[in-house]
């Protein structure tokens, strides 16, 4: 067993913005729904700068600068990947 390293999940609403929605473990890929969430919290460390965006619905949306995505995930030191 290992100690979790959680980043924080987005889900872009298809009327603008991104709700957060859960977190993730960077290691295990271990998810935790914020419903799910009980007082004891997550365990583990939360990162400070990682988290990741999904397009609505499990489709696709677009950059900023018109590039289709399917996710974006940003690291603690903060480089972005985009997954079509």
């Amino acid at each position: 067993m290992h100690e979790h390293r959680w980043r924080k999940v987005f889900e872009e609403s298809l009327l603008g913005g991104a709700d957060h929605i859960g977190w993730e473990c960077v290691d295990c890929g271990e998810y935790i729904n914020n419903n799910s969430l009980t007082p004891m919290g997550l365990g583990g460390i939360v990162l400070k700068n990682s988290a990741r965006l999904s397009a609505p619905c499990g489709g696709y949306s677009e950059t900023s600068s018109g590039e289709r995505y399917r996710e974006q995930i940003i690291d603690e030191s903060g480089n972005l990947t985009i997954i079509k």
